[in-house]
């Protein structure tokens, strides 16, 4: 059962603007100052990481929420004593836009690309009215409207990811909105995520990430796989683009989920799409998806990530053999001799790196 940490977190995250943490609250500027100050200490006796320290995952989504909610609570004060709390003033409106989005929930103005493909491009601007802190967005325009189904496949899975908040909700991408444009392409708004792409990481180490640094990588994507997984929800498109990693508090995201298959078994959902370098050979035989079928793309990522080949699975000297064993086990050929389960994988890889490296401490990953 999801907890009231997890709940609360998915709540902190989903807001925009304090006033989606704290309500609107009548009254002067003291009664209104009590009201948001009795909320904010009722979610931070929940949220706070002090609770949590024998717990490593509840810890790290304390903490994050924690500094959030504080955030929030700041803000609002802040816009109390101003006369503005409630009140959506369109502060960005004087700085240059591409274009501006306007849907039942929000306004935003995009004011960047970052990044173009060949289902869609993504675009980065603001939420009107939201905190500074809050209010980024990377907003999904489909190139075709042809298109726009992949693009509701990934509403639909990330909205059933948001009906139960669970540990792994920090490692999936934050739907906020949709819209429709005049010419009837779907859009979808996503929080931005502030993180670095497998591709930008290997960049930086051009001999390889360091093996211990690809174990806590490795074994964050089998925990939000895991997760997707006892959902029915195969990704069916993981490569290095759609890993992202923060690194000062080693934060993992897996991003686009527009491909994915749900309950695949019943529903005969298959893969929509073939990855050359990544995607295990029942893609191109058109068999249905199942988990091995995603941890045959990690495994791959994972290669690629240590300075390997992902064309004959080789990987470094430098990488320990008993790693190297581990991820080809990941790789094989067979959908039904390679690794079958996330999380019994999870298990085994924390064991290992207890094996090669004692117990655990984080190490700073610099880029």
């Amino acid at each position: 059962m999801p907890t009231e940490l997890q709940a609360i977190y998915d709540q902190i995250m989903q807001a925009v603007c304090s006033e989606d943490i704290f309500g609107l609250n009548e009254g002067n500027v003291e009664e209104q100052l009590t009201l948001i100050k009795q909320k904010y200490h009722r979610l931070s006796r929940v949220a706070h990481p002090d609770h949590y320290a024998n717990n490593a995952n509840d810890f790290e989504m304390a903490g994050e929420a924690f500094a959030r909610l504080s955030q929030f609570y700041e803000k609002a004060q802040e816009k109390i004593k101003a006369g503005t709390y409630g009140k959506k003033l369109k502060e960005n409106e004087t700085q240059e836009s591409d274009f501006v989005i306007q849907t039942r929930k929000h306004e935003y103005h995009l004011k960047t690309t970052l990044a173009q493909g060949d289902l869609c491009t993504v675009y980065g601007g603001d939420c009107v009215g939201s905190d500074d802190f809050a209010g980024q967005v990377a907003v999904k325009l489909v190139e075709s409207s042809e298109d726009n189904f992949l693009m509701q496949n990934e509403v639909r899975v990330l909205r059933m990811f948001q009906t139960e908040p669970s540990k792994q909700s920090k490692h999936l991408p934050v739907f906020l909105d949709q819209f429709k444009t005049s010419d009837d392409r779907l859009g979808t708004v996503l929080r931005k995520i502030d993180g670095y792409d497998l591709h930008c990481i290997r960049d930086k180490y051009i001999n390889g990430v360091p093996t211990k640094h690809v174990a806590w990588i490795f074994e964050r994507l089998l925990s939000v796989l895991g997760f997707a997984h006892s959902k029915g929800i195969i990704h069916c498109n993981i490569d290095p683009s759609h890993i992202m990693i923060r690194p000062q508090d080693h934060n993992l995201w897996l991003i686009d989920w527009s491909y994915s298959a749900v309950n695949s078994e019943a529903t005969q959902d298959g893969f929509k799409v073939v990855n050359e370098d990544y995607s295990g050979p029942e893609v191109k035989e058109r068999a249905l998806p199942i988990p091995s079928s995603d941890l045959y793309s990690v495994g791959k990522c994972m290669i690629y990530l240590l300075g390997g080949n992902v064309k004959d699975n080789s990987m470094p000297r430098v990488v320990e053999d008993k790693f190297q064993r581990f991820i080809r086990f990941f790789v094989m050929k067979s959908r039904f001799q390679r690794a079958q389960d996330a999380w019994e994988m999870y298990e085994e890889l924390a064991k290992l790196r207890t094996e090669l490296w004692g117990k655990k401490e984080f190490l700073e990953f610099k880029l």
